[in-house]
């Protein structure tokens, strides 16, 4: 094993020696001198002296898993490994899976089956009533939040394993992961955008790790170009590069490409079946930089999904009837200016809520809209969650009630029309009791016994990477997967 010493002095601060290692197992030189350049420069405003990841202290873990790897494949059915053959899917990485580790025949979602709830209580073990992060979109019943999603790590109510990990002294990378703006780790590139423009990715970079975006597109020339919204190759670019220079703990990776796919050009589509097969090309990428890193004999890798997939014909919106009933009132533009009942929409699931101090004179009044048109054909709507039932499926306990759209239809957000054309060929959000709300999960880990499970759950994921990192998970309402 050779070294080579180079030398960085901050302006005026103390002076750091960085000393690259070659071996055949070693990181890239100029890689791991990018990843140090970018934390020592944050270091100058400090004179304390920067512990480098070759140094860095690391706690010793007594179980047979030293690290640990999720990727969540937004939109994955569990077809795509179950019977792959079924739909003519060239996915060698999910058959290993399959052959060698654990996995569901379908496992539970959320309610509702959405992807930043389900992503959240992947990441804490407990339902969207505990967490708080009950939607995609934050609420927002005047629309002046420009359609902000919930982005920040702030908004979560339960401690999510990031956290835990920290408290641990375990070394953390989430890689645009949802709900994770502002998240405590040593490697961070969040889900975020507001314009959907190139013009975002300087919002990202900001928001990121200093230093880490810049490093990994020296090394790989085109990443900036995919990264608006970053394509999943891009995604894995820079999740495979933090594993080859810092080896952390623990990684959480989120693709989403399989979801767009479904939801433009529908289930089992051309396009969908090549996003999977890209899915599964991908993660084999990254399982080859665990190899890399010389970590592969310790490292559980776990694939989930974060909802199933439901393909639709119609979209209705549920809204237009507050709207006519005076309980919403828009200006000139047609933007909600008022309102004494408000709704928030996400696939098939439509949250209603009462303002503040008026549950009493308007709850009746909304019920009596909705009641009547369930099940009545071309209502859209299928069924109606009671104040009761979406505390029971751990839904947000703020809505009296919640509206489930019928089979083949959404809800969307307007105000203006009942019903317009559908964009989508294919979504989610409804009752993640549904079988077609069924999400994957595949796990590989030192010591699995491969096998499948009948009864897993989104939930049961962060009881399980607790277990395995021993984490001080106090509350969740999931179970450790054996």
């Amino acid at each position: 094993m050779s070294t080579k010493r180079d030398k960085w002095v901050a302006p005026g601060r103390l002076e750091f020696h960085i000393t690259a290692m070659t071996s055949p197992f070693a990181r890239p030189g100029g890689v791991a001198l990018a990843l140090l350049a970018g934390m020592l420069c944050s270091a100058c405003a400090s004179t304390t002296p920067v512990v480098t990841p070759e140094s860095a202290p690391r706690p010793e873990l007594r179980g047979p898993v030293r690290h640990v790897v999720l990727v969540t494949v937004d939109g994955l059915l569990p077809e795509s490994y179950l019977n792959p053959d079924a739909h003519g899917l060239a996915v060698p990485t999910l058959r290993r899976f399959v052959r060698e580790g654990g996995h569901g025949d379908g496992t539970r979602s959320v309610f509702p089956s959405l992807t930043y709830p389900a992503h959240t209580s992947i990441a804490t073990g407990v339902t969207p009533q505990k967490h708080g992060i009950v939607s995609n979109r934050a609420f927002d019943p005047l629309d002046k939040n420009a359609e902000a999603w919930y982005w920040y790590a702030e908004d979560i109510k339960a401690p999510p394993l990031w956290e835990l990990a920290r408290q641990r002294g375990l070394r953390t990378a989430l890689i645009n992961w949802p709900v994770s703006v502002g998240a405590q780790v040593n490697w961070l590139v969040p889900e975020y955008w507001r314009s959907r423009q190139p013009e975002d990715l300087k919002l990202v970079r900001a928001l990121s790790t200093p230093g880490l975006l810049e490093s990994v597109q020296q090394q790989v020339p085109d990443l900036f170009a995919r990264f608006t919204p970053p394509l999943d190759s891009a995604s894995v670019d820079v999740a495979s590069h933090v594993v080859r220079g810092d080896r952390p703990h623990l990684l959480l990776l989120h693709i989403w490409e399989v979801d767009h796919a479904q939801h433009h050009d529908g289930l089992w589509s051309a396009a969908a079946t090549a996003a999977v097969e890209n899915a599964d090309a991908q993660i084999a990428r990254l399982i080859t930089a665990v190899e890399q890193a010389g970590i592969a004999a310790e490292t559980a890798f776990v694939i989930a999904s974060d909802h199933g997939f439901a393909s639709t014909s119609r979209q209705v919106h549920p809204g237009a009837l507050l709207r006519e009933a005076g309980l919403v009132t828009v200006d000139e533009k047609g933007k909600p200016s008022a309102y004494r009942v408000a709704i928030t929409v996400g696939g098939g699931i439509a949250y209603v809520y009462a303002r503040d101090g008026e549950e009493a004179s308007v709850e009746a009044t909304a019920r009596a809209l909705f009641e009547p048109r369930v099940g009545k054909p071309g209502s859209g709507i299928g069924r109606l969650f009671n104040r009761e039932e979406i505390a029971g499926r751990g839904g947000d306990a703020r809505a009296f009630l919640a509206l489930e759209a019928e089979a083949g239809v959404y809800f969307g957000a307007g105000l203006a029309s009942y019903e317009t054309a559908p964009p989508y060929r294919a979504t989610h959000g409804y009752d993640p009791q549904r079988a077609d709300m069924l999400a994957s999960l595949l796990w590989l880990a030192p010591g699995v016994r491969p096998g499948v499970r009948h009864d897993t759950q989104l939930v049961d994921i962060a009881p399980t990477i607790a277990k395995w990192l021993e984490l001080d998970l106090r509350q969740t309402d999931g179970h450790a997967l054996e």
